[in-house]
């Protein structure tokens, strides 16, 4: 059955007499939609993961915030109370003297920043176990109606429009540095933003790099190229575009020998347009100049705290713009290069760091 929400005693109702029962029910969140039951109830935690043809992987549990400390031990408090409720799914030690129906000595904690969602978690008594709402290894639907012809199933699903979002973040903060599980909604620097240093990867999880000029045809890839003889493909992805529309262009010649003296090779690269979907794929943005990284922020408004001047990458210097050497000779090439080069070390480092140091357990 698909309802509507409404701010009614009986939508709550009928919401809270489904979970006691112990059948499943579909909410939309702030990301996706997902697939709830009751979190102490045994038989409906099986079921939820018969249908949705998994054994193995845990499930999260929504429950109002003011009851986080009642089901798990608090580290990283500065990372809860800065993005609890949001889209960002915490990991956390159990309390094991509150029942739930799990073994893990661990609790995956998300509060969605949905009015009704946190006011059904502030009514019902349990915390809920919540997925999203696909099978195992396909994709998350995106409608109420989707999932009531998929899910026959599910006893309710309450229909929030269609819902088209990254997942939320998982972050294990039980870790010291937090370990990023999945990336989703919300930006690894945002996080480390407040957390005031670096977290970790858990890989397979790569670090995106985007660079962003004019053209696409000397500096961003001559930026790629460079940063790429420094990283490890392994654990590192690199990327460039330009602000302009012109896709399918060679890199310049003196770019192309530039990157080879730094043992780097952008024979390869055809030039690309900065994009909505490239910028949500980037983990960090580079740009040449202001006018770059005003492009990017038009686009993407929630994109300024991923996105920096290359040349002011945790550098205090006097010209932040990385001067455009088309047109001029293979010195000038030389040159923005060399000027490129303090920042791609840092960047390199920090990005090594994400995944080289070992998180305490």
């Amino acid at each position: 059955m698909i309802v509507k929400i409404e701010d009614t005693p009986e939508f709550y109702s009928q919401l809270i007499e489904s979970l006691k029962a112990g059948r499943i029910i579909s909410l939309p969140t702030d990301t996706v939609y997902g697939l709830a039951v009751d979190g102490s109830n045994d038989k409906a935690l099986n079921k939820l993961a018969k249908i949705k043809e998994r054994e193995e992987k845990p499930f999260a549990f929504f429950m109002s915030r003011n009851r986080i400390e009642d089901y798990a031990h608090i580290t990283k408090r500065k990372i809860i109370e800065c993005f609890v409720p949001g889209p960002i799914t915490v990991i956390l030690r159990r309390n094991t003297k509150k029942f739930l129906s799990i073994n893990s000595e661990k609790i995956g904690i998300r509060v969605p920043q949905v009015d009704f969602i946190i006011k059904l978690l502030s009514k019902y008594e349990n915390p809920l176990a919540v997925t999203s709402a696909n099978r195992s290894g396909q994709p998350t639907l995106c409608s109420a109606l989707a999932i009531a012809e998929q899910f026959p199933e599910v006893d309710l699903v309450v229909d929030g429009g269609e819902l088209i979002s990254k997942p939320s973040t998982v972050i294990d903060l039980a870790c010291t540095p937090p370990l990023v599980k999945r990336k989703g909604a919300i930006p690894i620097l945002e996080i480390e933003k407040v957390y005031g240093r670096n977290v970790i990867l858990k890989q397979p999880l790569k670090f995106n790099v985007l660079f962003v000029c004019t053209g696409n045809t000397c500096r961003s890839p001559m930026a790629q190229g460079v940063l790429k003889t420094m990283v490890d493909e392994e654990y590192c992805t690199v990327k460039s575009c330009g602000n302009l529309p012109m896709s399918g262009l060679p890199p310049s010649d003196n770019g192309v020998q530039v990157v080879e003296e730094y043992g780097g090779s952008i024979k390869e690269n055809l030039s690309q347009t900065l994009t909505r979907e490239l910028i949500d794929w980037a983990d960090l943005i580079l740009v040449m100049g202001y006018k770059h990284f005003q492009c990017v922020i038009d686009i993407q408004p929630g994109a300024a705290v991923k996105t920096f001047l290359l040349k002011e990458y945790k550098r205090k210097v006097k010209y932040n713009e990385i001067s455009d050497p088309i047109g001029q000779d293979i010195d000038a090439y030389r040159k923005t290069a060399e000027s490129m080069l303090p920042s791609l070390k840092l960047i390199a480092r920090d990005i090594k760091r994400r995944f080289e140091e070992k998180s305490k357990q």
